[in-house]
């Protein structure tokens, strides 16, 4: 959305001619500096940032048509006006501070800073600027080569003032990073010049001093890498110069863009490494050292030498171990030392060493790698560049697997090839099973079908399926989350000493000391719960965890010491025991804390803390009348302020002491008699001395409780005046009174509100941690979707087996009479077990109570019982164990699909809408047939706020209505797609910040989306994989009714297996041919019953008894089913089954009868439903042999059989490999993807631009780049 306001509000100055008045003025300069040149390259770098192409294409129009040759001009005068860097004048300001002279240096730095500025501006507007990018040979492009130029000589000369000197002052970081920024815009506006590719500004640039520009930079790279390592303080310069070396590859990179074999510029780079042969083998060197320095120190090897269990080494040690690795010069171990840095007792942490150089060693490192193998495919017969290839074998090797390389056709009509880098985490997401899977399924359905522009849209597809399959995985990837949880288990393992001390601290601050009785017996609960603590799940995870990351050496100590701390800890539990028990009876029997609270107490708080029972009404322990009430507060109010002036913080420690302590206050007692409170003097807070002590001695406790014992106190304070005269200065301070009660009041409610803020907040904590662990549990069912298929089977077979031990019987063996009406029976004691009415009984299990019709059980008159025969007793436990597992583990194959695949279906499918919608119009400019179910139930989803969800284009609504609103009408198709044409205007949009949603039950039920999620069920219930896995779910739900339901969860191995399910699809292969063929042969039965009914009945006779006949064809129903059960699978037909028509009148017609019913049935239809499933395999299997073959010998991006690379040897494999690689192009598609728009190369930004379009003519069909230049490669 900030990029759609950024081209607003650039369309917005396009429109009112900010991009000709850019020209314009830059124009009218001549050359000449000032402010209004700068705010005017500031303006148009404002309006061409993000690469707005309408106003580039203004600015070309403009330039094209004007001819305006000032434009370039000025910048050419602008360029030569500025310098960055100067020595001289550098030595001469050093001299002048040095003298105090200090005048001229304001004006010198504003002069270098406006220099800076302006040069930075110029190459940035240059860059933007799509007609300087597209012209040929501008003097532009040489005088950017020229300045790059000044500019290395400047840093240069700058290098060798400083060569002599151990570090570089501050003066001299300002200065090289100024220069650096400037040297870095260069390098990006020339790498902008040359991308596209555009061959006449590469020509230009490679035959200007560009070469010695390059030249000069590796000098000053080799040799200040190797300065500024050695010294920690220089770390932030020596990343300012990495990332310079960075975009210089880049730029390098970019001359090579749509280069030939053995091309002009190709020959001059490497002519250019060759004369700076020795800065090249420094650079190599140093990302080498750097590149395996990691990979080292995580060895076992080097491990051994390391004894600090901080992660510390010694320098000794450290030298030691890479001596002993035989992978360094001992120079270059002394140069390792000399950059790490050692703490005062020499000690090295050498991970952190190892990871301070590891990511921009890789960055650059890998750019270095790209340059040297494109320059070894464009060179491929020179002998000088072999001699760089073998001294960078090592940084080679380390990036070959994560070097990504394709062919394309390029704009030129020539093949390209490109380079880009793939992950580590893409190739293991690569290799998931899920991945694999649909790979297999993509190759097997997709190989043979249609031509090469339908192959490569399904492949594209494919892809685009894969690298949102490939996110899904990396969201429920183990390893970032188990980085995660070892981070924040290691922290609270370091930190949690400093929680108790602090805990600690606050109980001591805000409470008081418990008992010595409840401190022995705390010991004790805490040694339990410690433990028992031991075997938490976190705790045994984060030691598996552990486990998992050590040596073998490691694990044998471990488990050394494992069994000394369970005996050790055992002992210790023993002891804590004994002693926390010791403790209580000791503390309590013979502690002295008693006997010292005795000692404390005194007479006259004995007698004061007597309640008096003729004084109940006047100290107010009486409830008070209905209208004592105001009496006591305004009492309580004025008694002090001391009570009501404890803060916050005081009232929530005081809420946490003892609730008993507010019947501390001056109850009425003996001591009243005596009448020591009225004799001692009022306080200028209108309280009694003994008041302010009791509450001195009680500590600064919560503001309710202080206001209930005011309020208990409230009397005396009154008779006391009564008695003293004082009653006139208590009245005559009404205001301060007040104000006490308000005080007291707001104290309450600021209280009650961080209480309640505090369980609000303990209520979102617990909710989001029961939310991050229910995301846990889905990724880990999502993780192991695959090995808990395998697990449901393999109990599926144990299922099984059991089964195999039943028997049946019509009584109960082993058992009398009696007892089996008894409780066996009806009790369900465990004797048997019947489905249904004797459920859960452990030892019989029928298929009902009875077996058969009522008149069948009269006639067995006795029931029929399946029972279990075992004499271990194991197995019962084990069916019912094993049932109620498979049922859970057959829920959880549910849930893991769910979070696994059926975002992927919901991909699909609504990537499918989307293409069709905008590019085809559907819905738009037609509609789906009447009995296209898929497309009337998408039509459901179109107008709904949430589509797309999964999709990643959200802007394809947008898309739609731009391209067909004039045609059809904004209004029109904003219905159909649910927008709001108001909230499209950008211009409306504001950066207010929006209230926070209220987080209730009903505004979280009315944001639901009703219409997408009854459109997503419908695309889920629809899926044929999450179909079986219900039915799979509702098999093993019988299971537990009969546990023979568990035979039907066999099958699931023809699922699992590839061969076995090659057969089931055989079957299904033709299935509409198959089903049309077996209702022709219900009908063609049919017919021969028809004539079987009318004119053979008699021959139907199955009864044996000639007494009791038992005629087949009586009734119309009975004879078809004889004829489709029997007459079918009869060998020889109808006629093998019923009686010999020898003798009879009708003899000869059943010959015909039976003849034709054997040949049209046996012979023809049943062979023809025989072979339609032979063939169906056979064709499958075919299939398969084809792919594989096709696979195996033929190209599936160019199409070229192996013939014409099986010249060289492993030429094919090689080519399928590294050339034409599918996963590579499917890496390529998510790295374009992944990259900002404004970020692409020249041939990214044209594979980007096809791909947008649907357009797949960037497929090298027919041809790559060995074959293009055959000859040059030999």
């Amino acid at each position: 959305m900030e990029k759609q306001r950024l081209l607003y509000q650039q369309s917005r100055l396009h429109d009112r001619g900010a991009a000709e008045m850019v020209l314009q003025m830059i124009s009218a300069c001549k050359g000449e500096t000032g402010v209004m040149v700068s705010s005017t390259l500031k303006l148009g770098i404002s309006i061409l940032n993000g690469g707005n192409s309408d106003v580039q294409q203004r600015m070309l129009d403009y330039l094209k048509d004007k001819k305006d040759v000032g434009f370039f001009l000025s910048l050419q005068a602008l360029m030569q006006t500025c310098s960055v860097l100067d020595l001289n004048a550098f030595e001469r300001q050093n001299k002048a501070e040095g003298l105090g002279m200090v005048s001229e240096e304001g004006s010198t730095k504003n002069e270098k800073e406006l220099c800076r500025e302006y040069i930075e501006a110029l190459n940035h507007v240059q860059s933007l600027i799509c007609y300087v990018c597209t012209s040929v040979s501008t003097s532009n492009n040489l005088l950017t080569a020229v300045h790059l130029t000044a500019t290395g000589e400047s840093i240069s000369d700058f290098y060798w003032y400083y060569s002599g000197k151990d570090i570089i002052d501050e003066p001299g970081k300002r200065n090289f990073s100024k220069a650096m920024t400037v040297a870095k815009q260069v390098f990006n506006s020339l790498t902008e010049y040359i991308q596209g590719p555009c061959t006449g500004n590469q020509q230009s640039l490679a035959h200007s001093r560009l070469w010695d520009a390059v030249v000069g930079f590796l000098h000053v790279f080799a040799h200040m890498m190797m300065k500024l390592a050695q010294d920690s303080s220089q770390i932030g310069l020596l990343k300012e110069l990495l990332d310079l070396q960075k975009d210089m590859v880049v730029m390098l990179l970019s001359l090579l863009e749509g280069n030939v074999v053995n091309g002009t510029i190709a020959r001059q780079m490497v002519d250019m490494l060759v004369e700076s042969s020795s800065n090249v083998e420094m650079i190599l060197k140093f990302f080498d050292m750097f590149l395996k320095l990691k990979d080292i120190v995580a060895s076992d090897a080097f491990r051994d030498y390391v004894t600090d269990p901080r992660g510390l080494i010694s320098k000794k040690d450290f030298s030691k171990a890479m001596d002993s690795q035989k992978q360094y010069t001992p120079s270059e171990i002394q140069f390792l030392l000399s950059c790490s840095e050692a703490d005062e007792n020499e000690m090295i942490n050498f991970e952190e060493f190892a990871d301070r150089f590891q990511e921009p060693a890789k960055d650059i490192g890998f750019n270095i790698a790209v340059l040297l193998t494109n320059l070894s495919e464009h060179v491929p017969h020179d002998t000088r560049l072999q001699n760089f290839l073998e001294q960078a074998e090592s940084v080679l090797n380390y990036f070959r697997p994560f070097l990504g390389r394709i062919e394309i056709m390029g704009a030129s009509k020539r093949i390209e090839r490109i380079y880009f880098e793939i992950s580590e985490a893409n190739r293991n997401q690569w290799e998931m099973p899920q991945v694999r899977e649909s790979k297999r399924q993509f190759i097997f359905d997709v190989v043979n079908e249609g031509g090469e522009s339908e192959k490569m849209e399904l492949f594209v597809n494919f892809c685009e399926d894969t690298i949102f399959e490939m996110n899904i995985a990396s969201q429920i990837s183990e390893q970032e989350e188990e980085v995660i949880e070892d981070e924040d288990e290691e922290n609270e393992e370091e930190s949690g000493g400093g929680g108790n001390v602090e805990g600690e601290g606050e109980e001591g601050n805000g409470e008081e000391a418990p008992p010595e009785s409840s401190s022995a017996f705390a010991d004790f609960i805490k040694s339990v719960v410690n433990f028992i603590s031991l075997f938490t799940f976190r705790n045994l995870r984060r030691r598996y965890r552990k486990v998992r990351k050590m040596t073998i050496k490691e694990i044998i100590v471990g488990l050394v010491m494992f069994l000394y701390t369970v005996l050790f800890g055992i002992l210790h539990f023993i002891y804590s025991v004994c002693r926390g028990f010791f403790m209580l009876i000791w503390n309590t029997l013979f502690g002295g804390g008693l006997v010292e609270g005795a000692k404390k107490m005194t007479l006259t708080e004995i007698l004061t803390s007597m309640p008096d029972p003729t004084q109940d009404e006047v100290h107010g322990d009486l409830p008070p009348e209905p209208g004592a009430r105001k009496v006591q507060e305004s009492g309580g109010a004025g008694e002090g302020e001391e009570g009501a002036g404890g803060g916050e913080e005081e009232a929530e420690e005081g809420e946490e002491d003892d609730g008993g302590r507010s019947g501390f206050g001056p109850h009425g007692g003996l001591g009243d008699m005596g009448e020591t409170e009225p004799e001692e003097p009022p306080t200028p807070e209108g309280s009694p001395l003994l008041k302010r002590k009791l509450l001195t001695e009680e500590g600064e406790g919560e503001a309710v409780e202080e206001e209930k014992v005011e309020e208990e106190a409230a009397p005396e304070p009154e008779k006391a005046d009564i008695e003293n005269g004082e009653k006139a200065e208590k009245e005559a301070e009404p205001e301060p009174e007040g104000k006490q009660e308000e005080e007291l009041e707001e104290k309450k409610a600021k209280a009650k509100a961080k209480k309640g803020k505090k369980e609000e907040e303990g209520g979102f904590e617990l909710w989001n941690e029961l939310e991050i662990q229910r995301i846990k549990f889905m990724n880990y069912l999502s993780r192991n979707f695959y090995n808990l298929r395998f697990l449901a089977l393999f109990v599926s077979f144990a299922l099984n087996f059991i089964l195999l031990f039943y028997k049946v019987s019509d009584s109960l063996p082993g058992e009398e009479e009696e007892e089996f009406e008894g409780s066996a029976m009806f009790e369900g004691s465990g004797v048997f077990e019947g489905s249904g009415m004797f459920e859960g009984s452990g030892v019989f299990e029928g298929s009902g109570v009875f077996e058969g019709s009522a008149e069948e059980e009269e006639e067995e008159e006795g029931f029929v019982y399946y029972f279990l025969e075992e004499s271990t007793g194991y197995m019962e436990p084990a069916m019912t164990f094993f049932s109620i597992l498979h049922t859970i583990i057959s829920f959880l194959c549910i849930i893991g699909y769910n979070c696994l695949k059926v975002p992927l279906v919901i991909f699909k499918r609504e990537k499918e809408l989307a293409r069709k919608l905008e590019f085809d119009g559907l819905y738009v400019t037609e509609q789906p047939e009447d009995d296209d179910i898929k497309g009337q139930w998408d039509r459901l989803v179109l107008n709904t706020p949430s589509f797309p969800n999964n999709y990643w284009d959200k802007f394809v609504k947008r898309k739609v209505l731009e391209k067909y609103g004039d045609i059809y009408g904004r209004e029109r198709i904003a219905e159909l797609l649910g927008m709001d044409l108001a909230s499209l205007d950008v211009s409306a949009m504001t950066h207010e910040k929006k209230p926070q949603p209220d987080p209730s039950m009903f505004t979280w039920l009315t944001s639901i989306d009703i219409k997408y999620q009854i459109w997503k069920f419908g695309v889920v219930f629809t899926d044929n994989t999450f179909l079986y896995l219900v039915w799979y779910s509702v098999m093993s739900l019988l299971g537990h009714y009969n546990n023979f339901f568990f035979a039907c969860h066999l099958l699931d191995i023809a699922m699992g297996v590839k061969t076995l399910r090659t057969i089931l699809s055989s079957v299904t292969h033709n299935g509409k041919q198959l089903l049309m063929t077996v209702g022709l042969l219900a009908v063609v039965v049919y017919l021969y019953t028809v004539l079987a009914f009318n004119f053979f009945r008699k021959f139907y006779n199955m009864s044996e008894d000639e007494d009791e006949p038992d005629m087949k064809c009586d009734d119309m129903m009975t004879c078809y089913l004889f004829h489709m059960y029997v007459g079918v699978r009869a060998g020889g037909g109808i006629g093998d089954e019923i009686e010999d028509p020898a003798g009879d009148e009708y003899e000869l017609y059943r010959v015909v009868f039976d003849i034709t019913f054997f040949f049209f049935v046996i012979v023809i239809l049943l062979a023809i439903i025989q072979g339609l499933i032979i063939d169906a395999f056979g064709e499958l299997r075919d299939q398969q042999e084809q792919v594989r073959e096709d696979m195996e010998t033929k190209c599936f991006i160019c199409g070229i059989g192996s013939d014409y690379f099986d010249s060289t040897p492993h030429g094919f494999e090689t080519h399928t490999m590294e050339e034409h690689n599918l996963a590579n192009y499917m890496f390529f598609l998510m790295y374009l993807i992944n990259k900002d728009e404004t970020e692409h190369t020249g041939q990214e930004s044209y594979v980007w631009k096809m791909y947008q379009e649907r357009c797949w003519d960037f497929f090298p069909a027919g041809d790559c780049f060995r074959k293009q230049y055959e000859d040059q490669l030999g």
